[in-house]
């Protein structure tokens, strides 16, 4: 069933329902839990009868640790059966941003004097020290984040450090498919598995002290929970600090002792705001329990996991079943039999020496930085040093850094150098949310002697500080893929000055099936085969997308290249079933979705207090659907679709099939057109696809029919771009198969193997162009 090899995890424990069922996942992923780790609080400055300092005061509010009921924490190694790790926790929220960056100076260990100046988020780092100390063998972190990015960037930064892989598999929990759909789907899940989470804490309007010591799980408390966050706003899952639990049992298998807490040694403290907790007075005991050997594994067969497809993906892949592949349906145009691409651009014959001088050009709000190449024939190291040093020696001419940076794309000879590119790519970025980033090898397609072909697009100085956005998720999860480079899964930016309408750039997305990191077709989710299995791998790589697309509230897709990586006679047919992914996916609703929950978990602590959430704690804003059909103006009858290219290249990371690579636009209202463009001196018509936001931002895709020669290829993108670029700023990528005739063109280039475009007809060439902004 699991392809990939099991992990020997460490997993973070608060007592709370969280980290306890984000570890029963771990071991439902066929991983082993080698030991517990807890942060506790220090104790109190000048406490009357002093106690342990492992039981300090009765909670400390922060952002980052539960810390109530932490005087229950040493019963779990015997109730589980697992070595336990404790640290004190030293430091206060020093750093409040959403997105965790590591201190530039190392926390001494044992300098207790200026422990208040460092972030508590590095208490971790030697709790988990000392746990791999004695666990050498232990690679991976767990902890049971679901909605609170301050959270999870911070365990992740401390994982990263320690080369433990973060996992996170509740990350996004509330908002992914599952068997029943629920808002309290997640307590009800904790619940089929057995899990007795006890509430020791409550500081909510809605939730009073007759909430303390019951059971979270339970059916009749999730229904009161439900009445009360009603009335009052909040989360029914606790993410906005409404209530915090402790773990009293579990299912047998994994717990082989229970928590047990007499009525007498629990009492009721009360706190400002109408905050109430429950303090323990005596050490509680764990009674064993009495398990057969059929119990150790039946709870596996409880454990709800969500669901691989989103809903409309579902659909998409059962229609994608019904294609017979080998025969397209009556009246679709068959992509083979479209003129071949002339010898003269094939591989076959030597190839000629051509180069691309590097482009800069430059917008109100961005500034592109294309085909930045090495000098040739120098080993791939010193290629890679002197692009990254030319980059920064571009940036710095317009006042900018690396941090500035929103979007690379890198192309190399052969993704065997990727591991090489990697390293020193790496060293560009010292600050979290690192620039989207598709990458692929283009072969023999690059200019002869050049291994490595870097473009880049950064956010230009008139753009405000807090313009740039990012998301940076590097927890293996549910959800979509964890990022396993220096790159975010998508940065946003300010489209223009004067509008609010905000660019979203999306790191190519290929089909790995997130719990596992695995390229769909290994393990546990086996497709078809041929283009059939391709067809599946698009659709679940297009999801990925979508999930970004949503998180970050995009509402339509400025368009899209779908890189494929292929034998040479597959290409049409999954060109053409990239196409039908794509154009699936804008098709209208038959009705208005009217239910938008998208907001029903609410805000964790640090957005209530700092984050856009915070707005949204009493009343929930709408969820922001993808496609956003509302905000796009089009002709009558137009069905709009974003553009499209399929673009054949020699390789893609991992060896996959397919990379989507897209730019999304949120915040704004949209126009659509799309028309076939004038014929050619030679006959030849192309089509055009355009998206444009207020005020003045326009995004084209424009398609070249294979019909029209290279030469009048390029005589018609310079005249394209001559009429666009009058009076505005711009920037042009060109996908073509001749990118050695186009040398006179001032455009990133994308050389490849064939392009596509909508309906799956292969073209000369395709251009993308962004003008305004």
């Amino acid at each position: 069933m699991f392809s990939t090899p099991p992990l020997r995890v460490i997993a973070l424990i608060s007592g709370g329902k969280d980290s306890f069922f984000s570890l029963l996942h771990c071991l439902a992923n066929n991983h082993a839990v080698v030991a517990l780790a807890n942060i506790y609080p220090p104790p109190p400055s000048s406490p009357p009868n002093a106690q342990d300092c492992q039981d300090g005061p009765p909670d400390l509010n922060s952002y980052m640790y539960q810390t109530v009921g932490h005087a229950l924490i040493p019963l779990y190694a015997k109730a589980l059966g697992i070595p336990l790790y404790r640290q004190q926790i030293t430091g206060t929220a020093v750093d409040l941003q959403r997105d965790y960056s590591a201190p530039t100076i190392a926390l001494p260990e044992t300098d207790a004097r200026h422990a208040h100046s460092y972030d508590e988020t590095e208490s971790l780092l030697p709790l988990l020290q000392r746990v791999l100390a004695n666990h050498p063998h232990a690679n991976a972190l767990s902890a049971g984040a679901i909605l609170s990015t301050y959270q999870r960037t911070r365990i992740e930064s401390i994982a990263l450090r320690l080369g433990l892989i973060p996992l996170a598999y509740l990350w996004q929990y509330p908002y992914l498919p599952t068997p029943v759909p629920s808002p309290a789907g997640l307590l009800q899940d904790m619940a089929a598995v057995g899990l007795d989470a006890r509430i020791v804490k409550v500081a909510s309007g809605g939730l009073d002290e007759s909430f303390l010591w019951e059971n979270v799980c339970d059916e009749r408390v999730i229904r009161r929970m439900e009445k009360a966050v009603g009335r009052f706003g909040g989360s029914v899952l606790g993410e906005g600090g409404e209530y915090e639990t402790v773990v009293v049992r579990g299912p047998n298998g994994v717990w082989q002792g229970e928590l047990a807490i007499r009525d007498g040694q629990r009492a009721i403290q009360k706190g400002e705001g109408g905050e109430s907790w429950l303090e323990f007075t005596e050490e509680g005991m764990v009674e064993m329990i009495a398990a057969s050997e059929a119990d150790q594994d039946e709870w596996k067969q409880r454990i709800k996991t969500p669901l691989l497809w989103d809903a409309q993906f579902k659909t998409l892949v059962e229609e994608l079943g019904t294609i017979d592949w080998n025969n397209p349906e009556p009246g679709a145009s068959d992509p083979d039999a479209t003129p071949p691409i002339s010898m003269e651009e094939s591989s076959t014959k030597p190839p000629q020496p051509w180069s691309l001088p590097p482009l800069t050009t430059i917008t109100t709000s961005l500034l592109f930085i294309s085909n930045l190449t090495a000098p040739s024939s120098t080993p791939l190291a010193t290629q890679i040093a002197h692009i990254l040093k030319h980059l920064r020696a571009l940036l710095a001419t317009h006042d900018l850094r690396p941090a500035s940076l929103l979007s690379t794309t890198i192309l190399l000879r052969s993704m065997a150098s990727f591991p090489t590119l990697n390293t020193h790519y790496a060293t560009l970025f010292r600050h979290p949310n690192p620039p989207a980033r598709a990458t692929l090898a283009c072969g023999t397609a690059l200019p002869p002697g050049v291994d490595i072909m870097l473009s880049a697009v950064a956010a230009v100085p008139s753009s405000t500080p807090t313009s740039r956005q990012g998301l940076h998720v590097q927890s293996r999860s549910y959800w979509a893929p964890a990022n396993i480079g220096p790159y975010s899964q998508a940065i946003a930016c300010q489209a223009h000055p004067a509008g609010a309408a905000r660019l979203v750039f999306v790191a190519g997305q290929i089909p790995l099936v997130p719990a596992t990191m695995d390229i769909l077709g290994a393990g546990a989710h086996p497709p078809a085969t041929g283009t059939a299995r391709f067809a599946q791998q698009a659709a679940l790589a297009l999801q990925h997308l979508w999930r970004i697309g949503t998180e970050m509230r995009v509402a339509w897709w400025t368009g899209t290249v779908a890189f494929i990586a292929c034998e040479p006679v597959s290409g049409a047919a999954q060109a053409l079933a990239a196409w039908r992914c794509w154009e699936r996916m804008h098709r209208p609703p038959p009705t208005a979705d009217e239910d938008d929950d998208d907001d029903a978990a609410g805000p964790d602590a640090w957005e209530r207090t700092y984050g856009r959430q915070g707005r949204l704690a009493t009343a929930a804003a709408p969820a922001q659907q993808l496609p956003d059909f509302a905000r796009v103006a089009c002709a009558d009858g137009e069905a709009p679709v974003p553009g499209f290219f399929a673009v054949q290249v020699a390789g893609l990371p991992r060896g996959c099939a397919v990379e989507w690579q897209s730019m999304g636009i949120a915040g704004a209202e949209l126009e659509y057109r799309s028309f076939s463009s004038a014929r050619t001196a030679h006959g030849a018509r192309g089509r055009v696809c355009t998206v444009t936001s207020q005020p003045g931002v326009a995004f084209e895709h424009v398609s070249f029919a294979l019909a029209c020669s290279v030469e009048d290829c390029l005589a018609e993108c310079v005249r394209w771009l001559d009429r666009r670029m009058v009076g505005r700023a711009g920037h042009a990528t060109l996908y073509t198969a001749a990118g050695a005739a186009f040398l006179g063109l001032e455009a990133q280039i994308v050389p490849c193997q064939r392009v596509w475009g909508a309906g799956g007809v292969e073209l000369r060439a395709g251009l993308v162009v962004q003008w305004g902004g």
